[in-house]
């Protein structure tokens, strides 16, 4: 699968309702972005590892992104602003192809997932103070089920499976799987 397969898909498929846990707590707006890229003529998506020092979600595997700022227009610029920060991809490198649900999290985000084609001339470079490490993953793999593992964990005394993928750079599960898994649920994949 390649990009051109992911537009002709994500534009032709009803939106996926989001997976995730209920939380009627107010949050806070953030945005990230599901950045695709082809490789060899397969498309990937890029993600990033987190410094272990942080203070939130240390060395968490995550899609670029981050808080709605006031001087954001709209949270497809902060996913955008966040990019480039993050990883030094200007917008103008950034295909918008759309939006998918709002995704709330345990620690008190809503995240508006954006998904974005990066330009294939694209290149990165981790802005260490945000990003230890980037990679990418292919598109096939993250849409394979038996790549997918329950990660069991006590939340309010219960006992809750998310669901995790194993990557180079350590686990990739919570929000970020979450929002990948909508995103190859609305391109019609198995996940």
């Amino acid at each position: 699968m390649n990009s051109e397969h992911i537009i002709a898909r994500f534009q032709l498929s009803p939106t996926a309702a989001p997976n995730q846990l209920k939380d009627t707590r107010k949050k806070r707006a953030s945005a990230v972005i599901l950045p695709i890229i082809d490789i060899n003529n397969h498309a990937h998506i890029l993600l990033c590892k987190r410094p272990t020092y942080l203070h939130h979600h240390p060395g968490e595997i995550c899609l670029p992104g981050g808080k709605y700022e006031p001087s954001d227009t709209h949270l497809r610029n902060t996913a955008l602003r966040e990019l480039h920060e993050e990883l030094n991809i200007p917008p103008n490198n950034v295909t918008l192809l759309g939006q998918l649900p709002q995704y709330a999290t345990l620690t008190g985000f809503s995240i508006t997932p954006f998904v974005g084609l990066l330009d294939k001339h694209t290149v990165w470079e981790n802005d260490h103070n945000e990003v230890q490490a980037s990679f990418l993953i292919s598109v096939t793999a993250l849409s394979r089920e038996e790549n997918w593992h329950p990660i069991p964990f006590q939340r309010f005394g219960k006992t809750i499976a998310l669901q995790g993928f194993s990557t180079p750079h350590g686990l990739l599960w919570g929000a970020t799987a979450s929002i990948i898994k909508n995103f190859t649920k609305q391109l019609a994949l198995p996940v």
